[in-house]
């Protein structure tokens, strides 16, 4: 641990604010991966998951598209065929991780997380509520972007600033950053209502067979999937990080 959270070392900081400062951070900072913990015995009222949805809806997105999708699955068949997907690619996941993770196959912490990952593929059918994120939309081809702006630009003088500019990352930082910010308010919404989920990307790799099975249009993409659960005791703790003052610079990298 790298001690308390800001609220707790700068009590000064929080008089006359709009929250309760220390059960907010208590929220952010005990939110944490659930696989293990996950209760696959107890069942998840829609409800619930729907509030939870609702919130998360709310985050933030690029220009307002608000094109996030979710699915919910409940039905215990097709979860058990979408497990055997997962399954399939922990397997070539798993070899290539753990080949290439050199010292850190030694590390505690990851070893840890390896054997967590693990069991969620061997329970994964098991857990309530699988709920998949989805944009609708594919994903930007960043060089295709970047070269079609530069046959734009090719009748340009060379002192157009547009020479300058590249729109693909843009692109691409829009696509995926106007999703993640909600799947976490999800995340959160879960947590303050006794719930547990983690981000699993495993499905991924079966995206056009999950789309066959479940309906999903070609146009639109799946960006993980986030299993749903009562957790097995609330007392998550704060994770064991590197304190952001070490990781941060001001006004210029390496400063």
């Amino acid at each position: 641990m790298n001690g308390p959270p800001a609220s707790a070392a700068f009590p000064g900081h929080l008089t006359g604010l709009p929250f309760d400062v220390a059960e907010t951070d208590r929220l952010l900072t005990t939110t944490r991966s659930v696989r293990r913990r996950l209760d696959v015995e107890r069942p998840v009222p829609r409800e619930v998951v729907q509030e939870a949805l609702e919130i998360a809806v709310q985050a933030p997105t690029a220009n307002n598209h608000q094109n996030w999708r979710w699915l919910v699955i409940s039905d215990a068949a097709v979860k058990q065929e979408l497990a055997g997907m997962i399954q399939s690619s922990w397997t070539f996941h798993r070899n290539d991780m753990w080949t290439n993770a050199g010292r850190r196959r030694n590390d505690a912490q990851a070893r840890r997380n390896y054997a967590s990952a693990q069991a969620l593929t061997e329970t994964i059918a098991a857990v309530p509520i699988l709920v998949i994120p989805c944009v609708l939309g594919r994903p930007p081809d960043i060089t295709a972007i970047n070269e079609a702006w530069r046959r734009r630009m090719s009748d340009k003088v060379a002192e157009d600033p547009g020479h300058q500019v590249q729109h693909g990352e843009t692109r691409a930082s829009i696509f995926y950053g106007s999703i993640f910010p909600a799947i976490w308010s999800f995340q959160l919404a879960l947590r303050s209502r006794g719930l547990g989920s983690t981000i699993t990307c495993l499905h991924v790799p079966h995206e056009r067979q999950v789309a066959r099975m479940l309906g999903i249009p070609s146009g639109v993409t799946q960006v993980c999937m986030i299993p749903v659960a009562y957790t097995v005791g609330t007392d998550f703790r704060p994770a064991e990080r590197y304190s952001a003052k070490e990781r941060t610079y001001w006004e210029r990298w390496g400063m």
